[in-house]
């Protein structure tokens, strides 16, 4: 598992605590479909990942961003 990949891992338990299941979590993991995350808990996380890797995302990223690796990417090109 990349650092990344671990770190957001982390992440999730943290900030859902147990409304998801983070067991498995892979990069190919649909935020939505796979993980349950609604609109309010995509602006949950954004924000924890905003804060924790100090970056921003703007409107039209939440347009592509549909799996945990959009995520690292988004976080990589930083």
């Amino acid at each position: 598992m990349n650092s990344t990949l671990s770190k957001l891992t982390e992440l999730f338990e943290n900030v859902f605590e147990n409304e998801i299941d983070v067991k498995g979590i892979s990069e190919e993991s649909r935020l939505i479909e796979d993980l349950g995350m609604n609109s309010i808990g995509l602006l949950y996380m954004a924000m924890a990942v905003e804060e924790e890797f100090s970056i921003s995302f703007t409107n039209e990223d939440f347009a592509i961003l549909h799996t945990v690796g959009d995520v690292i990417r988004k976080i990589e090109e930083n």
